[in-house]
């Protein structure tokens, strides 16, 4: 007897606030089958498919997960999220060599990236395509290809049909059905668009909104895929009628989902404190995992490093360069010229100059490009991050076997720590070019050499603030890379989510480095 592809016997899920979504299901799926999963909003179909992959993070948010038995292989478990879940940061071939780099086994010698796209249908010479450029129906094909290519067998497509026409609904369907049947695939597809369910499915199920089981729906006489030769376009459209009828019907009958609380005040209060203990550790857990990861991903696959790091760069320094300069040299002249002008009567104003030296540049450059880095560049990296687990590509990463800690986040934290220390130079370099230009309006001679003077060849009593600046900044470079990381990497459920990130990231390092920044001064003037 031929061992299933995939058994699960006895799935128990609740929400963190105790409502079952999954119970006692039940599901067994055979080779070179399709099994298409029904239902209606929030009824738990994504979540099924959460936990085969993502299980570790539901548990952490709270889900309790059991079952009797989950049995797969996960070498062979590919998964194709909703809207494909491209990375956005490579092309259309890039992504599908990135998924053929990171094959466990390589037993397909004979396909490339061009063959691979004409397997779904696409031209070859979609290959250099940025993939914000393909259609919907273009990039879940290219996703199928993609999970193809990594050589797994068992599929799992999460709305594959969504934002799609008809037309487009259909040709996705017969395309499914082409692969499972010349490949022998095995897949769960998990959609609420009845066409595209009837088009593919070997055995559909309903997540029967009552029970919270899995319901076999026409077990006895169920026509198979109506997508196939041979099916007349009339028994399409009255199979069509008769799924839909059934949906609808288990759909509009379901019971109002239940807000049961999992606790009560003190449990509640535990249990923000947990999250809250969990989000201050954050960071320094992601600076830790990414730079245990930078050695292994930069040596043994330095071209996806090197491609993420060289995203970090353009985002976080070259792209906001001309900004920070802007700013530094303004607010470098500007802070001489109000000094200038409040040292009192009698005082000259070249002398005033001569005395303070470039010592506002070292007291004032790491706090001004720490508060202006997270703002700006840990911003947009945040957001990009971000849009990444909103999206599910990180999870579509792990999916190829990719771990987001060595393939992410390694290079990103390296990268934002990098590009820190670049906008700090530029920002000290903006500052004492302004005061630069000050000087020469107000006549003072060998205006440079007084400038740097505090920062490369300081005077004994100012040598400690030259020592506080370099800690500052170096605490600043990475705890800011640490911050983002995190913060950008945490689960997302909506677009309100990354924003909350990416705000939660600037309020939280202002915070510390004003702390730092007061604490240190309060420390060497209390000496």
């Amino acid at each position: 007897m031929t061992k299933p592809a995939l058994r699960i016997e006895s799935l128990r899920c609740a929400l963190p606030n105790g409502r079952v979504l999954l119970d006692d299901v039940d599901l067994t799926l055979g080779q070179g089958e399709v099994a298409v999963l029904l239902g209606g909003s929030g009824a738990g179909k994504s979540t099924l498919s959460r936990v085969l992959f993502e299980r570790d993070q539901l548990e952490r948010e709270g889900f309790e997960v059991q079952a009797a038995r989950i049995e797969y292989n996960p070498e062979s478990l590919g998964l194709v999220p909703q809207r494909g879940a491209l990375f956005d940061h490579l092309s259309v071939g890039g992504n599908i060599e990135l998924a053929m780099r990171y094959r466990k086994h390589i037993t397909d010698t004979e396909h490339t990236v061009d063959s691979w796209l004409g397997q779904v249908g696409l031209s070859a010479s979609l290959a250099s395509a940025p993939v914000g450029k393909l259609s919907g129906g273009q990039i879940q094909r290219v996703a199928v290809a993609r999970a193809l290519a990594s050589e797994r067998r068992l599929l799992l497509l999460d709305e594959p049909s969504v934002g799609l026409d008809p037309h487009r609904v259909r040709s996705l369907a017969r395309l499914l059905r082409k692969q499972v049947e010349e490949m022998g695939l095995s897949a769960i597809v998990v959609t609420h668009d009845p066409a595209f369910a009837a088009g593919v499915a070997d055995s559909l199920y309903l997540l029967d909104p009552h029970t919270r089981k899995l319901e076999h729906l026409f077990a006895d006489d169920w026509a198979g895929p109506v997508e196939r030769e041979g099916i007349s376009d009339e028994a399409r459209g009255a199979w069509l009628l008769r799924l839909e009828e059934t949906v609808d019907r288990a759909i509009a009958q379901a019971p109002a989902p239940s807000e049961k609380a999992k606790s009560g005040p003190q449990g509640m209060l535990n249990a923000g404190l947990v999250r809250s203990v969990k989000t201050q550790l954050a960071p320094f857990s992601a600076a830790g995992q990414a730079l245990l990861a930078v050695p292994s991903q930069a040596t043994q696959h330095t071209r996806d490093f090197l491609s993420v790091f060289a995203r970090i760069v353009v985002q976080a320094a070259l792209r906001p360069a001309l900004f920070y300069g802007i700013v530094s040299v303004l607010i470098g002249f500007t802070l001489l010229f109000v000094i200038s002008k409040v040292g009192g009567e009698g005082v000259r104003t070249s002398a005033l100059l001569q005395q303070i030296g470039g010592s506002y540049a070292v007291a004032l450059a790491p706090p001004l490009s720490a508060l202006l880095f997270v703002a700006a560049s840990g911003s947009a990296s945040n957001a990009w991050l971000g849009s990444m687990e909103l999206t599910k590509q990180t999870a579509a990463l792990e999916a190829l076997g990719i771990r987001k800690t060595h393939y992410l986040w390694a290079p990103t934290w390296l990268g934002l720590t990098f590009c820190y220390f670049l906008v700090a130079a530029l920002v000290t370099l903006g500052m004492l070019f302004g005061g630069w230009l000050l000087c020469q309006q107000q006549g003072v001679g060998s205006a440079w050499d007084l400038l740097i003077g505090d920062i490369v060849d300081p005077r004994p009593e100012r040598s400690v603030y030259v020592a506080r600046a370099a800690f500052l900044l170096w605490f600043y470079g990475w705890g800011i890379a640490s911050n983002v990381l995190a913060m950008g990497s945490s689960h997302k459920r909506s677009s309100d989510d990354v924003t909350r990130a990416m705000t939660g990231s600037v309020v939280s390092a202002t915070l510390w480095v004003v702390a730092l920044e007061l604490g240190t001064v309060l420390w060497i003037f209390g000496r």
